[in-house]
């Protein structure tokens, strides 16, 4: 805006998360750690609201006064259509997590294949390429695992889902995109764990089995062998709260190292802020700002 000649900057900017529900949305006082650090003045605000709220706001999004925003479920594949352009990463996976401005245009990306890739690589030293792995879900966080995957050049993927019509889909979605890679699929029910969990390297659980209290693991104990000479598998819950789940704690005390979803988490999250920003993320700041928030 320019008043009396001058270009008049506005006093703050503004970005968000909308998804339902996010009463235990850890993304603000993240982001609002990043933006202080570089003394930004910025805002991050969580915007709950159901499918048909949020189709409402996104109908005026090129009025809306966000500088940027997030997306989280059940929204990431919802806001795709009111973009006017969304990253060639994101069009593979099939949803968008960070949503920036382009001038008048409302870019589209998806940052957490990145952030999972970034969590694999700096936390627990691991290279996903020739590797077998087994992912569990068929959600929108599968697809950014099975991208991250199959982008990187692991030997294998079989998903592993309830709902079997959903786990093909998935897996001949991908196979059309990355021709090298085995994809396989197979519903949960009657699925031998034991097994194929002598096979792969890496196990990766991407459903929200494991957030509330009393959640039983969809693996057995019995159904993980014990690590063995050097095969130790690398077992993920993209879970971060609790630390520890019960599909954690099990594969642990069978031998194999373990891995939250903190880390994909707050990689993510930086990459977002370097989308909005243009600097580089204050990792330790960020991480910092959760505290004792991702710890049991």
């Amino acid at each position: 805006m320019k008043l009396s000649g001058v270009e008049r900057k506005p006093p703050f900017q503004l970005y968000g998360i909308f998804g339902d529900p996010l009463r235990h949305t850890l993304s603000p006082r993240m982001q609002e750690a990043a933006f202080r650090k570089f003394g930004i003045s910025a805002f991050y605000l969580p915007f709950e609201m159901d499918l048909r709220n949020f189709r409402k706001i996104m109908k005026h999004l090129p009025s809306l006064i966000l500088d940027g925003f997030n997306v989280t479920v059940p929204h990431k594949e919802n806001v795709i259509p009111f973009l006017d352009k969304v990253s060639a990463e994101a069009s593979v996976i099939g949803a968008v997590n960070t949503v920036f401005r382009r001038g008048r245009k409302w870019m589209g990306e998806n940052t957490d294949a990145c952030g999972f890739l970034r969590s694999l690589k700096e936390e627990a030293k691991f290279s996903i390429k020739g590797k077998r792995a087994l992912v569990l879900g068929a959600g929108g966080s599968a697809r950014a695992v099975l991208y991250a995957l199959c982008s990187q050049g692991a030997e294998s993927v079989t998903v592993v889902n309830r709902n079997l019509l959903r786990a093909q889909t998935i897996v001949r979605h991908f196979g059309s995109v990355f021709s090298k890679v085995k994809l396989q699929f197979s519903a949960l029910a009657g699925f031998d764990f034991r097994s194929s969990l002598e096979l792969v390297d890496l196990l990766v659980q991407t459903t929200s089995i494991g957030l509330k209290s009393g959640d039983h693991s969809l693996i057995k104990k019995n159904e993980i062998p014990r690590a063995q000479g050097k095969h130790r598998l690398l077992v993920v819950d993209l879970i971060y709260k609790p630390a520890q789940t019960e599909l954690l704690r099990i594969a642990k005390a069978r031998g194999h190292r373990t891995l939250n979803g903190a880390g994909m988490l707050i990689f993510q999250g930086a990459k977002a802020f370097e989308t909005w920003t243009g600097k580089k993320a204050p990792i330790s700041e960020m991480r910092k700002a959760l505290g004792t928030v991702l710890i049991d």
